[in-house]
């Protein structure tokens, strides 16, 4: 009987143990397109989100670094090549050059890993929305939504601190 029952104990046991699994760290990045217009006032872009964990949140472009990202010269997640990706995937604006880009904002805690680049637009064009976002829309940097990823406003505040570089 004390046989059985070590049985059926070692066997819970090994039904829960199969159920961990190792954390695995986040990885993500996104841009932030703005546009300064002829009287210096500042927009940037926006996207209203279709799924959760976000689900009707304004947020930038962005989303988790895959492999085809591959890695930086230093074998760490390139993030910039994840940032043009989901830009593409996302809102289908294709960011030819790289260097366009201007490293804005990171987040790097334990498990979660996340870059902002910021990008200038010429123009305030209409953009379509595409696969992630049901809406795109350009806010004035003083008047965001309240419905914004929590991190939307430390990203703006951190374009408007380093100057409007980095131009499509």
């Amino acid at each position: 009987m004390k046989r059985h029952e070590n049985t059926a104990n070692y066997s819970i046991l090994k039904r829960g143990y199969r159920k961990l699994r190792p954390i695995q760290p986040y990885h993500g990045a996104g841009i932030l397109f703005w546009h300064e217009d002829e009287d210096k006032k500042l927009s940037v872009l926006l996207g209203l989100r279709k799924y959760n964990p976000q689900k009707g949140m304004w947020s930038i472009p962005g989303g988790k670094w895959e492999a085809e990202d591959s890695y930086d010269d230093n074998m760490k997640p390139n993030y910039k090549a994840a940032a043009i990706r989901e830009a593409w995937e996302e809102i289908r604006v294709r960011v030819e050059n790289p260097e366009n880009l201007t490293f804005l904002w990171s987040m790097h805690v334990p498990f979660y890993h996340f870059e902002v680049y910021a990008c200038g637009l010429p123009e305030k064009r209409a953009i379509t929305p595409y696969m992630e976002l049901s809406e795109l829309k350009w806010f004035p940097v003083d008047s965001l939504p309240e419905e914004s990823v929590g991190f939307v406003r430390l990203q703006v505040a951190a374009l408007i601190r380093a100057g409007r570089k980095g131009d499509i």
